[in-house]
């Protein structure tokens, strides 16, 4: 299950979301794909996949898509799996 970090503050603009990360004070911009996979979140790896096939991502596609962008989110301490 990836999970949002809870210290992260969440600012939706509606096509593309900001999230600051309340420790470091980094902040972060997601597109359009980064904001749909945000919102899937908590969810196992087949909702973030899906979430970006319903944002037009192919399908062959997707799957690899997300575990970059869940293991970036990852290493900048966003997200976390259990």
């Amino acid at each position: 299950m990836w999970t949002p970090n809870p210290q992260a503050l969440v600012t939706d603009l509606g096509n593309e979301l900001v999230v600051l990360h309340a420790e470091s004070g980094e902040m972060f911009s997601l597109n359009a794909s980064g904001r749909a996979a945000w919102l899937a979140l908590p969810t196992q790896l087949e909702g973030v996949v899906a979430a970006l096939v319903a944002q037009g991502a192919p399908p062959e596609a997707a799957h690899t898509d997300a575990l970059a962008w869940l293991s970036e989110m990852e290493a900048e301490g966003l997200v976390s799996s259990s």
